[in-house]
């Protein structure tokens, strides 16, 4: 398997979690119903093959191995992610800040504040320390991908 089709694969799951599920997300009243759609969102995405997941794909900071690919289309200056992670709760969080930066310019990517955008589906009361800490590594990843 290769970027590119890891890339094709990912396009339509993500495309379906911003139609369906954020709104879902956004929504749930209480802490039961957001994890039970972050672990569905966890089980949709594909998983990136073993042999492509090198060290320097860690995201360091997760609690649990997170891994993140990125490709930048020079021609159209968009950026794309496709990511792995152990803990299904992790990979369902991961998806949804995917879902929201995939296919971004450097500029709109640089300007896009998705720890507000996380605020606004109201997940961070309910995360722990260490999730928290993980989702900030990974948004700081993302982000040096528009430097």
């Amino acid at each position: 398997m290769t970027l590119e089709q890891l890339l094709a694969d990912t396009k339509p799951v993500l495309l379906d979690i911003q139609q369906r599920n954020l709104a879902e997300i956004e929504q749930a009243r209480d802490w039961q119903a957001k994890y039970r759609v972050l672990m569905q969102l966890g089980k949709k995405l594909p998983a990136i093959p073993e042999k492509m997941k090198q060290p320097e794909l860690l995201v360091k900071g997760c609690e649990s191995r997170a891994w993140l690919m990125h490709y930048h289309d020079k021609a159209t200056d968009k950026h794309y992610f496709v990511l792995d992670s152990e803990a299904r709760i992790v990979k369902g969080l991961m998806a949804i800040m995917l879902c929201l930066v995939n296919g971004m310019t450097t500029t709109e990517l640089c300007q896009f504040d998705l720890c507000h955008k996380f605020d606004q589906l109201n997940l961070k009361p309910y995360l722990s320390q260490s999730r928290g800490n993980g989702l900030t590594a990974m948004v700081s990843r993302i982000k040096q991908c528009c430097k």
